[in-house]
């Protein structure tokens, strides 16, 4: 899964001295920081399960994962941590998730768009089953979410069907509301309002302690949503959450709930990220 547009080598890499065994369908594109020092090329599952009879047949081996358990455990713990959130006016990103996470099935599929939305379902968003978390990366194709989910709710017609997109995100391919009417798609779209480019923000303030003027203007959603004949809601106060989310299932047709996001906390997660130590 490595891709060196996401995560260039030259980050985890940068003295070019880890030993790297490389295992994919297609060789290696070697960089400075990225020289395999072996390359397993061919079928995955067929690679990894030689890969595992080889070393059970080198014998001595031994893997003392205490600490990544103990890793695994803290990151549930987090996980888990706002899950009685009361806040009124805005909402965390920690307790949207597990709400969404609540009304979801374990084969209901959740689709991310880009944005800072994107870091936190990548960290908090527990998935039970392949192919139930979308996530662009790569290129970033910010307004994915909507056109996406309209397509996994025509193949999986009796899934639901969660996009969660940032304000901007969903602006960006806003006319596809029409199409989800048109075709009677029923999905839920959960936008994250905080009334700028909260991704560019967070990176920007990582990088340079601020960040640009990355503010703009939202419509009015419930207007919005009633002008494609789409189900509204707008949910300020983390208790109420939940209960729109399950009633936006439920109604006939797509649906739109929009929550103010507090996003100061990406902050204190890119504080507490920078705190971790993890021993492989």
């Amino acid at each position: 899964g490595f891709d060196m547009v996401e995560y260039h080598p030259r980050l985890w890499n940068p003295n070019a001295d880890k030993p790297i065994i490389h295992a994919d369908f297609l060789p290696a594109e070697v960089d400075a920081h990225y020289v395999p020092t072996v390359e397993l090329v061919g079928d995955l599952a067929h690679l990894l399960w030689m890969f595992n009879e080889r070393a059970d047949q080198a014998g001595g081996l031994h893997f003392d994962l205490a600490d990544q358990r103990a890793l695994r455990a803290d990151m549930l713990d987090d996980i888990a941590e706002h899950a009685d959130d009361d806040t009124e006016g805005s909402i965390r990103p920690q307790k949207a998730l597990i709400d969404a996470r609540s009304v979801m099935g374990a084969t209901d599929i959740l689709l991310s768009d880009v944005g800072a939305h994107k870091m936190w379902i990548a960290r908090h968003y527990h998935c039970y089953e392949p192919n139930t978390c979308l996530i662009p990366n790569g290129f970033c194709s910010m307004g994915f979410a909507l056109p996406g989910a309209i397509a996994a709710n025509l193949v999986f017609p009796k899934h639901r069907v969660l996009a969660v997109c940032g304000d901007a995100g969903f602006l960006m391919n806003v006319q596809e509301m029409e199409t989800a009417r048109r075709l009677g798609s029923e999905i839920t779209v959960l936008v994250w309002e905080d009334n700028e480019y909260g991704l560019i923000a967070w990176k920007q303030e990582n990088e340079f302690g601020r960040h640009t003027d990355l503010s703009f203007g939202n419509p009015k959603w419930l207007q919005l949503a009633d002008a494609f004949g789409w189900n509204g809601y707008y949910c300020p106060n983390s208790r109420d959450l939940k209960g729109v989310l399950e009633q936006s299932f439920r109604d006939p047709g797509p649906s739109l709930v929009v929550i103010p996001i507090d996003y100061r906390e990406n902050r204190l997660l890119t504080q507490k990220l920078g705190e971790i130590t993890a021993t492989l």
